[in-house]
């Protein structure tokens, strides 16, 4: 196994069914962010939302590091989340190209 494996189950994780299930990382995460000001009173973003959870997996390997232990399915999940945290980016980037042609129309017309 040279490691492309868990890219590869990463990106199925990420683009299979779970998609189908939860939806687009944005509108899944944006719930998350929601629920968290509600809870804590913190108004995070959506990026902020999944890095969060990057910075759970890194938390873990880096227990089972100290424990001399690999957990894969964390590796799998970090990989997958930043792949999540990437996908919200490019959303939150149409977004704002959507405005703006949006905004650029109406001024013309």
């Amino acid at each position: 196994m040279n490691g492309s494996e868990i890219l590869t189950e990463a990106h199925g994780l990420v683009n299979g069914p779970r998609q189908d299930t939860y939806s687009h990382p944005f509108d899944d995460y944006y719930k998350v962010k929601e629920l968290f000001h509600i809870m804590t009173g913190h108004e995070l973003t959506v990026k902020d939302a999944v890095t969060f959870m990057i910075c759970v997996k890194l938390a873990r390997m880096s227990t089972n590091a100290q424990q001399n232990r690999w957990h894969r399915d964390s590796v799998v999940d970090a990989a997958g989340y930043l792949a999540c945290l990437s996908m919200v980016h490019e959303h939150i980037q149409d977004q704002i190209a959507a405005t703006v042609s949006r905004l650029r129309d109406e001024h013309d017309s």
